[in-house]
């Protein structure tokens, strides 16, 4: 089963995703901030983490995923930005372009709310190799 590590604090936003996605056979480790995600991960190695922008700070979220990136091991490991930044500010984050994606260290940037079939569908694209072979 493909692992899930998801870092919000959002409690109620956390565990409707984890229970999501552990019925659909993902095992998944919570957090709910950016030091009890990092400590998580010298446990738990993730094929995939959804991480929040704003947690502890406005940028937490940017820091928490530069912080992954450092560790050898996480490099590869996809990351999907969750954040409502975009509803709240205008302001909104284009990882396909290679000078945002550099700094933001990030796969994707998804708007909060969204859908939790849209989510699974993200992580799959992402793991779609892995499903396939299990």
């Amino acid at each position: 089963m493909p692992n899930v590590l998801i870092v919000d604090d959002d409690t109620d936003l956390l565990n409707g995703q984890k229970v999501f996605l552990e019925e659909h056979g993902y095992t998944v480790e919570t957090a709910t901030s950016m030091e009890s995600g990092l400590e998580m991960l010298e446990s738990f190695t993730p094929d995939i983490i959804l991480a929040d922008l704003m947690m502890e700070h406005y940028d937490t979220g940017f820091v928490f995923c530069k912080r992954i990136k450092e560790i050898p091991r996480m490099r590869e490991v996809p990351i999907i930005m969750q954040t409502s930044a975009p509803k709240q500010t205008g302001f909104t984050f284009d990882v396909s372009n290679p000078k945002t994606k550099k700094w933001i260290m990030v796969d994707e940037v998804i708007t909060k709310p969204f859908p939790l079939d849209q989510l699974l569908g993200r992580i799959e694209r992402y793991l779609g190799k892995e499903r396939d072979t299990e």
